[in-house]
């Protein structure tokens, strides 16, 4: 196997036993990222279709290992490869606990399906995740870590993560409180406190992806922020790995899809200072190194639960079952219908947002479904006064394509009005919506925590958050009507 200066594409002569009458001390880390839920072997294009990657052959290349190591993962298990989406990245803590871990970090993709799934997956994981720069209620947000040490051949390492700004602003909905440092500034308060630490090596876990107009790029990080000995970037979604050395810092991104694992070979000489640091791709291939068979099992197993979900039939549709963002729209009825009628309170309400896509004419999948509404969100009962409702309401009206889909009430309302736009709500029972009464409503945890860009739903006299999957009642109410009956539209009523 070859190891290479990174940005030379040179043999290493210490290697070779050119240094052999120097005294140097030589650490190994292994690093993964952007996996994207491609978790399983394959035939893989990028080594002429030789059977690769995934978490069941890099245990064995793991395992041939003789000296100690530390093993890092950048996160991004979200992605192209459906299973990634299908089991909202579960597939990591069944796989990745198997594996010798030291640390990982996260990175914007991994909160695609909100906090609470990723708090879920996190929770259940063997060994620390770091993110410095993130925050609810002014702390790092459990089970997350700010940073962690280690100490390998006497060499003590410290580990910290970033994520870019666009976390929460791409998921300001689903991240209500969370906030995101200026990953420059993060990275220099993090650098001095480990240095204050003794620390003789410190490692950035990258999760800002490229340079844009908030997110700084591994090489402005390497620019501006002294003291980071390696970078080692994700969110990047790049197939193949890239290498490069910014002033006195080391720069390593592993490639996507786990067809492969980064090898880096710190060199320290005798004053525990960093002399030197190695690269090498090293391709997980089957015929090279194996790969473990209760991992394989797993992956095997986790593939056809997802290819039986994909396939599963729900329902069926005459046509097109079509979505809207700015309007009311059938989709939108159809689905606030499933929540209204399970629920059996005042009324449901639901966000175009968060209504991915249509439903197509025919058969509609499994696929269709997570396609449709890829979150996890969970349904909650509130107890509103009538007037609260209404400004809650109200508010929605200015979400930009985020229109109110709802069920079990119309409106009636004046888009073009200067000031209140409702101007009366209807149940279905004939009952008129008035300020002082009471009412109950279903809706989204998301919706609860500002999913329409406003927390007004909050000023409720009661929650119940009932813990039930919003896209599972959305599920069974599809698969109990076969064929789907379209609702008639109309429940936004314009009036002068």
């Amino acid at each position: 196997m070859r190891i290479s200066r990174i940005g030379t594409g040179l043999i290493a002569l210490c290697l070779l036993g050119a240094c052999a009458q120097e005294e140097t001390v030589k650490l190994d880390v292994f690093y993964t990222a952007d996996v994207e839920g491609f978790y399983h072997s394959r035939p893989e294009p990028r080594f002429e279709n030789r059977v690769s990657g995934g978490y069941g052959i890099l245990k064995t290349f793991l395992a041939s290992q003789e000296e100690p190591f530390l093993l890092f993962d950048g996160g991004n298990w979200f992605g192209s490869a459906p299973e990634a989406a299908l089991t909202q990245g579960t597939y990591a803590t069944k796989l990745l606990k198997e594996l010798p871990v030291s640390a990982a970090a996260v990175n914007e993709k991994d909160f695609a399906f909100g906090w609470p799934a990723l708090r879920g997956i996190l929770r259940e994981l063997p060994y620390p995740v770091v993110v410095s720069n993130i925050e609810v209620d002014n702390q790092i947000p459990w089970p997350m870590h700010d940073y962690q040490i280690f100490t390998r051949k006497g060499i003590k390492i410290g580990v910290f993560g970033l994520v870019g700004p666009e976390t929460v602003r791409n998921h300001k909905t689903r991240l209500a409180g969370f906030s995101v440092q200026e990953p420059l500034q993060a990275a220099t308060e993090m650098v001095a406190k480990l240095q204050s630490k003794g620390v003789d090596l410190i490692i950035l876990l990258n999760g800002c992806g490229d340079d844009d107009n908030t997110a700084p790029s591994d090489a402005r990080l390497a620019e501006e922020v002294n003291g980071i000995h390696l970078i080692l970037s994700a969110n990047k979604d790049r197939e193949t790995p890239e290498t490069d050395r910014i002033n006195n810092t080391y720069i390593v991104y592993p490639g996507a899809k786990l067809d492969s694992v980064a090898h880096i070979r710190l060199v320290f000489d005798k004053n525990k200072q960093l002399k030197d640091v190695l690269f090498e791709d090293v391709p997980l291939l089957q015929e090279t190194w194996g790969e473990d068979e209760a991992l394989a099992q797993e992956a095997a197993e986790l593939q056809q639960q997802t290819q039986l979900k994909l396939n599963a039939r729900v329902s069926q549709t005459e046509e097109e079952i079509t979505s809207a963002l700015g309007h009311e729209s059938v989709l939108g009825d159809l689905l606030a219908d499933c929540l209204y009628k399970w629920s059996k309170l005042d009324g449901a309400i639901l966000n175009s947002d968060s209504i991915r896509s249509s439903l197509p004419q025919g058969v509609i999948t499994e696929y269709d479904l997570y396609r449709m509404y890829p979150y996890g969100d969970n349904i909650t009962f509130l107890t509103m006064k009538g007037a609260a409702f209404l400004k809650a309401l109200e508010a929605s009206l200015a979400a930009k394509d985020n229109f109110p889909q709802i069920a079990g009430f119309t409106v009636q309302y004046n888009p073009q009005a200067s000031g209140d736009r409702i101007k009366q709500v209807t149940l279905t029972n004939g009952r008129i919506v008035r300020p002082q009464e009471t009412y109950r409503f279903a809706v989204t945890d998301h919706v609860l925590a500002g999913g329409f860009g406003h927390d007004y739903f909050i000023d409720s006299l009661e929650f119940k958050n009932t813990f039930v999957d919003a896209r599972q009642i959305m599920r069974a109410c599809l698969v109990r009507q076969k064929q789907i009956t379209l609702p008639k539209p109309g429940r936004w009523k314009i009036v002068p």
